[in-house]
């Protein structure tokens, strides 16, 4: 129903088109160029399939690895499905069977660091072994009834075996001049304004003095700008159906501490004595609490499944009933009367922990 003419506002048609700015964590940025919105897209696909595949293609020192870190995070952080992230190297993709083989039942986003070398130095019956890994990774043991985000990150789009190359998703951090053409065979001649548009943005904000920036025109007069890796870099974003230039951050900006994250090398060693601070945290909560946290944590990271054999089983069996969409979790747990916990941490890291702060803002003493 249309409004009384005295409470219509009224809006020229500028204002109608003209881009939103939006803040992220008291930084302005283009709502268009949401880099959430993008990963918001794979979470969802994902939801609906087993395994989702995502390329990141840019020159060297481009931005790639940051780049697959923050979606990793962003995914993980934001989807209702719980994610490990594993971190892998050129080793681990060329015996790919075997690296799967080790991973405990998880769901999981696994970041391959680079896999150009694939058609530099990889064999045919290498990249073969690879890509039957690809198609078979849902049924291989430890594979089964869970959810896979892969990230490939390459230096050129055809520089992968064409079926190792196909994505849901593609992040470009640069396109060179070898590169225009095969943007255009992607992305249709229509878009490729989006795509000089990107060159032009990052060949600016390389090029310019400190501090180094970018901007993006909002209007005739007004423009947005970034500044770049502060914490932004200019990417492209490609969905299968459409291009668009986004802005893309680091993972520590986006959370400076993150465990899921830090455990994604799976190299990490403690600087503490672990007796000493399993000691004072079971000393707080009890050790059986404190160990069904371990326990879980091991498991939310992808680590290890630890609980007992009875446990596992009955948790295959829930989710094998709950994959027939017959019955609600929400209800069984009604029935069970289990609520959301709401408290505050009141306790405070001390002891063991302390001390390893105070050594480090004293290394004298040490």
């Amino acid at each position: 129903m249309l409004q009384p003419r005295s409470q219509q506002i009224l809006v020229s048609s500028s204002d109608r088109i003209r881009p939103k700015m939006i803040q992220w964590k008291g930084v302005y940025l283009l709502r268009q160029q949401s880099f959430n919105a993008t990963v918001r897209e794979i979470i969802e696909f994902s939801n609906e399939l087993d395994v989702v595949k995502v390329g990141i293609i840019g020159d060297m020192s481009s931005g790639k690895s940051t780049m697959s870190e923050a979606i990793a995070h962003t995914i993980h952080t934001k989807s209702k499905v719980p994610y490990a992230i594993r971190k892998f190297d050129e080793d681990d993709l060329l015996d790919f069977e075997q690296t799967l083989k080790q991973l405990s039942p998880a769901n999981y986003i696994l970041i391959f660091d680079d896999v150009s070398f694939l058609e530099a130095s990889a064999n045919k019956q290498q990249v073969s072994k690879v890509k039957q890994a690809v198609t078979k990774i849902r049924h291989l043991p430890g594979g089964q009834n869970v959810k896979i985000i892969l990230i490939y990150n390459y230096h050129y789009s055809l520089g992968l075996d064409k079926f190792l190359r196909q994505a849901d998703f593609k992040y470009f951090t640069t396109v060179g001049s070898s590169e225009i053409e095969n943007m255009e065979a992607t992305v249709g001649t229509k878009k490729m304004k989006i795509v000089h548009d990107f060159i032009k943005h990052r060949r600016k904000a390389v090029s310019s003095k400190e501090p180094k920036f970018w901007t993006v025109p909002i209007s005739a007069k007004e423009s947005c700008m970034y500044k770049w890796r502060n914490p932004f870099i200019p990417a492209l974003f490609w969905n299968t159906e459409s291009v668009r230039e986004i802005i893309s951050p680091t993972r520590q900006w986006l959370d400076p501490i993150c465990s899921v994250c830090t455990g994604s090398n799976g190299s990490f060693t403690s600087s503490i004595s672990n007796e000493q601070f399993l000691e004072e945290s079971e000393a707080k909560f009890t050790k059986p609490t404190f160990q069904a946290v371990v326990k879980q944590k091991l498991k939310e990271l992808g680590i290890a499944n630890t609980y007992s054999k009875k446990f596992v089983q009955a948790q295959r069996y829930l989710d094998r009933a709950l994959m027939r969409k017959e019955i609600s979790l929400e209800e069984i747990a009604v029935l069970y009367d289990l609520h959301p916990t709401n408290t505050k941490l009141n306790k405070k890291l001390d002891g063991v922990l302390l001390s390893q702060d105070s050594t480090k803002n004293n290394p004298v003493a040490a």
